[in-house]
């Protein structure tokens, strides 16, 4: 039976998630000023999201884990990857080259992308009204954040940008999933860093090939644990975000989701 609690509703779990996503920018942000590397660091709090889901739903959940057939799996699976995967690749690699202004900005990209994938793949209204609220949410983002000023580009500034379309297809795909099928948001929650790691994985494997500029970012000692307890934080905070990110697209739909974090930007702001 469904409870009718403020707690199940889109409004508190999108704030949440909101939250938690800023706090998590943040923390990354300090890591990287510390000195953390992208590579390390990225792999490290992968591992610690995957320990910490692991343990909760094997406690809990285990069965809802049991019940998903083959293809809701893969489906999974792949929406994840490119979630997990290749947004906390881009992500984490673009907030290590800008600053933490840029990158809370830049976040909210995933507004655009999400609301048009939504409309074209899910066909959720694309209306006159949240068409002028995507615009005023940039607007008013920019202002509230670079009070007027230019924000100077970085080459971070691309990387977020391309983690932003990497977040909003893999919500896509996920949105899709839970829509046609009754599944545990929290399950959904503990296949990103499942299905994460092995694509980040491949960015490094693949390393060789890259321009050398490229292969400096994946030149790092993979088991230097200096920075461990940024990345014990980063992972947990992580987990929280994932868990309200995914409960939000359980219940709400994907452009409202996107629209409605745009609180993120100015609590990083805040913290910056």
């Amino acid at each position: 039976m469904k409870t009718n609690s403020s707690f199940n509703t889109p409004f508190f779990n999108v704030i949440a998630f909101s939250v938690f996503w800023a706090i998590q920018i943040f923390i990354a942000k300090l890591a990287f000023l510390a000195g953390a590397q992208v590579v390390p660091f990225t792999i490290q709090t992968g591992l610690v999201a995957m320990v910490l889901l692991s343990t909760y739903i094997f406690f809990l959940k285990r069965n809802k884990l049991r019940d998903l057939s083959k293809n809701i799996l893969i489906g999974l699976l792949v929406g994840s990857a490119v979630h997990n995967g290749l947004g906390s690749f881009f992500s984490n690699a673009g907030i290590s080259l800008t600053t933490a202004l840029n990158a809370g900005f830049l976040v909210q990209f995933s507004t655009v992308t999400t609301s048009i994938l939504a409309w074209l793949v899910l066909k959720e209204k694309m209306t006159k009204s949240k068409i002028m609220t995507v615009i005023m949410i940039m607007f008013g983002t920019y202002f509230l954040i670079a009070k007027g000023q230019v924000l100077v580009p970085h080459v971070g500034d691309i990387l977020i940008l391309l983690a932003c379309l990497s977040w909003s297809t893999g919500n896509i795909i996920i949105k899709s999933i839970l829509k046609k099928h009754e599944v545990d948001s929290d399950v959904v929650t503990f296949l990103r860093p499942i299905a994460g790691l092995p694509v980040f994985l491949g960015f490094v494997v693949l390393s060789p090939l890259y321009p050398a500029p490229t292969q400096a970012v994946f030149q790092t000692n993979l088991f230097d644990f200096t920075y461990f307890p940024f990345a014990i934080l980063n992972g947990f905070f992580a987990v929280l975000l994932w868990i309200f990110l995914n409960r939000t697209l359980k219940i709400a739909s994907a452009s409202y989701m996107t629209m409605m974090s745009s609180l993120t930007p100015l609590l990083v702001a805040l913290l910056a």
